[in-house]
């Protein structure tokens, strides 16, 4: 299935925007010093002809803040973050998720239970249930800015860890369905040599298209966030003259830097628009691999045989059917 992945075209063009993206931001770190280039006046000589913020222009190509920062070297800085939350994030969903359906497995009475408490999570929007634990936390100076950050991360996993648990744990019990695993009992396997020897080769490729899908989730979940203004890490205030202060992330992370310019959406519409088309952007070649990844799943022997039977029932249950239907016409 691993060749099958990369020769997708669908996976081949997500995982390259992605790659490309991580490897300009660490490029920018590294090389440029992560500096980001502020200029509130542009003069003409010694006669100022425009103030920030800037409109995008070739100079400044996603334009700038009221500050003169230019805005796509901040996303530039700010995706290594955001990427790298989500990554992380996702990946400790799914870990935790797995060892939660494996146990699972042998819940019994309390499975109706811990199903119960995952489907209060559909009506609870998580941005919110974040929101009221963070907020208090986030104004407070004494935390450090990676207390803050582990916080958030631990927050954004365990809200998703009992539905997940559970989807698992159902997809386990399909693949335990199977005729090949009803002979591993009866020779005598234990549960662990079942599940890692002959269950683990069918899971783990639902495991990596899961994986995709939780990154889109947070994604969404940090944009959601920034919008309330929920930053990760915490929040910091610049002055703007003696008129009034803006929210700055931190780290230039996405989702702070939609939340920062939330508020200056009618005077500079384009602060806004750029972060929600990275957002955006990110997720749709996020959306590619999953497809990709899905495409080569279809494309293994046992998904084609599977396929071509049911093709074959559904041929043979129209051909009964027309047959019947044209002698009984005949008959009356």
């Amino acid at each position: 299935m691993i060749k099958a992945i990369w020769k997708d075209p669908f996976f081949l063009a997500g995982i390259l925007f992605i790659f490309a993206l991580i490897s300009f931001s660490f490029y920018h770190h590294f090389v440029m010093n992560n500096e980001i280039y502020e200029n509130q006046i542009i003069y003409e000589g010694i006669t100022p002809v425009d103030k920030a913020p800037f409109e995008p222009s070739s100079d400044y190509w996603f334009g700038s803040d009221r500050m003169g920062a230019d805005l796509f070297y901040q996303i530039i800085s700010g995706a290594k973050y955001t990427l790298g939350i989500a990554f992380v994030a996702s990946l400790l969903r799914i870990l935790l998720s797995f060892f939660g359906g494996v146990i699972l497995l042998s819940a019994g009475r309390i499975l109706p239970i811990f199903k119960g408490l995952g489907q209060s999570f559909y009506y609870i929007p998580s941005a919110l249930l974040i929101f009221f634990i963070m907020a208090p936390i986030i104004a407070i100076e004494q935390i450090t800015f990676w207390e803050k950050a582990f916080f958030q991360i631990l927050l954004i996993v365990l809200i998703a860890i009992p539905n997940t648990a559970i989807l698992i744990k159902e997809e386990i019990n399909l693949i335990q369905q199977n005729e090949f695993i009803t002979s591993a009992k009866l020779m005598g396997g234990s549960r662990f040599r079942i599940l890692f020897k002959h269950v683990m080769p069918h899971l783990w490729p639902r495991l990596v298209l899961m994986y995709v899908q939780q990154v889109i989730a947070v994604l969404l979940l940090l944009a959601h966030l920034g919008i309330l203004g929920v930053f990760f890490g915490g929040t910091i205030y610049r002055e703007y003259g003696m008129e009034f202060t803006i929210p700055v992330s931190v780290s230039n992370e996405w989702s702070g830097l939609l939340g920062g310019y939330y508020y200056q959406l009618r005077l500079a519409p384009w602060l806004v628009f750029f972060p929600v088309l990275s957002f955006a952007a990110v997720i749709m070649a996020f959306n590619f691999m999953a497809e990709g990844i899905k495409r080569a799943g279809d494309q293994l022997p046992g998904r084609k045989i599977v396929k071509k039977r049911e093709k074959g029932i559904e041929n043979s249950v129209s051909k009964e059917e027309s047959f019947v239907f044209l002698t009984e016409r005949k008959i009356g």
